[in-house]
């Protein structure tokens, strides 16, 4: 079967766009520290060893040991972010947080897209 150029280029230029804007992730792994500012803007802060594949967006000043994701904690979603966050940090679950690969919710630092708990 014979494929066309022009679906063979706009097939790999939508490859190319999304490993482009892939964010970071942890694998599983323990919390470092929780940071709550009174915007309602959350940090949570990973061992920089468990984060692969860090956001572009995040300058190498923002990152020492551990390493920031950020999310909104005021819009229904960030409320059930915080609250599924909050219960898995306090009974030592650990987590699998997903970056956004995005710093559109605090500059310098990578937003969440979404995070999985263990068992």
């Amino acid at each position: 079967m014979k494929k066309s150029f022009p679906g063979f280029l706009l097939s790999s230029l939508l490859f190319v766009s999304a490993a482009a804007s892939a964010g970071s992730n942890t694998g599983f792994t323990q919390v470092a520290q929780i940071s709550y500012a009174p915007s309602g803007i959350v940090k949570v802060w990973f061992p920089v060893g468990a984060v692969t594949g860090m956001a572009a967006c995040v300058p190498a000043s923002n990152v020492g040991n551990e390493y920031a994701f950020v999310f909104d904690s005021t819009t229904p979603g960030g409320k059930s972010m915080l609250a599924g966050l909050l219960d898995a940090h306090s009974t030592g679950i650990p987590l699998w947080m997903f970056g956004s690969g995005a710093c559109d919710v605090l500059t310098g630092f990578e937003s969440v897209a979404s995070f999985n708990t263990q068992n």
